[in-house]
C-alpha cells in the first residue's frame, strides 16, 4: 500500500512539473488588431501602440474603413498621468476623462493553462499557448488568451464583460513588432490643450 501511495505521490508531481509557466509578454509593442464586439455586432480595426513601462496606450481606429460619414478616432490612455483622451481625427477635436484600470497584455500569474498547439499548417507552422482566467471546479473563464510561445507575443483574446456572453469582444493581433515605432504617438495634440472633462461612461473605450 505504501508502494502504491509512493507511486501515485510522483505521478501526481511529475504532473504538476510538466504544467507550463506562462511566459512573459513584452513591455513595449506596437500591433494591429481586429475586434468583433459581439453585443454591438460590429468589427472594429485598430494600430495599437502599448507601453506596460510607464502603463499608457495609444489606440487609434484604421480609416481603411469603407463607411461613408463616419467619424475616426484617436483614444489616448495615460493611465501615468491619470487621463484619458478621446480624439476625433475628422472633426478634430478632444475629450478628456479619467481612464480604466491599468490592465497589461500577457498571461496573469494566476491563470490556467489551457492547451498549446500550432497555428498554420505545414511549413508555415506557430506554436501557440492559449491560458485562461478559469479555476478549476470553482469559476468559468471570462478571460482566454493565445501568446506566441517564442516570443510571448498576443495573438488572440476574448473577454467576457460582466460575466455575459452577449457582451463577448473577441480580438485578434497581428502584424506585432516589439518595441514603440513612434514615441510622439503618446503626446496629447494641441485640439486637447483645452479639452473638456466629461463622465468615463460618456467615452466608450475599446477594450483593448
Amino acid at each position: 500500500m505504501v508502494h502504491v501511495s509512493v507511486v501515485v505521490l510522483a505521478l501526481c508531481v511529475s504532473c504538476v512539473l510538466a504544467q507550463p509557466f506562462p511566459c512573459v509578454t513584452p513591455t513595449q509593442l506596437t500591433t494591429r488588431a481586429s475586434q468583433y464586439d459581439h453585443l454591438d455586432d460590429v468589427i472594429n480595426r485598430y494600430v495599437v501602440v502599448y507601453d506596460a513601462v510607464n502603463q499608457r496606450r495609444a489606440i487609434f481606429e484604421e480609416q481603411n474603413v469603407v463607411n461613408p460619414g463616419r467619424q475616426f478616432r484617436e483614444y489616448l490612455i495615460l493611465n501615468n498621468l491619470n487621463v484619458l483622451y478621446e480624439i476625433n481625427l475628422t472633426l478634430k477635436t478632444c475629450r478628456r476623462s479619467v481612464p480604466q484600470p491599468w490592465r497589461p497584455y500577457g498571461i496573469p500569474p494566476n491563470a490556467t493553462f489551457e492547451t498549446e498547439y500550432y497555428i498554420g499548417g505545414p511549413g508555415e507552422q506557430l506554436l501557440a499557448q492559449e491560458w485562461s482566467d478559469r479555476i478549476p471546479y470553482r469559476q468559468r473563464e471570462y478571460w482566454i488568451g493565445a501568446f506566441s510561445v517564442l516570443n510571448c507575443y498576443p495573438i488572440r483574446e476574448v473577454i467576457i464583460a460582466n460575466g455575459q456572453v452577449n457582451s463577448t469582444v473577441s480580438t485578434n493581433f497581428y502584424d506585432t513588432v516589439e518595441g514603440i515605432l513612434n514615441p510622439d504617438d503618446f503626446l496629447p495634440p494641441a485640439e486637447c490643450q483645452n479639452a473638456t472633462w466629461v463622465k468615463p461612461d460618456m467615452i466608450k473605450v475599446p477594450r483593448l
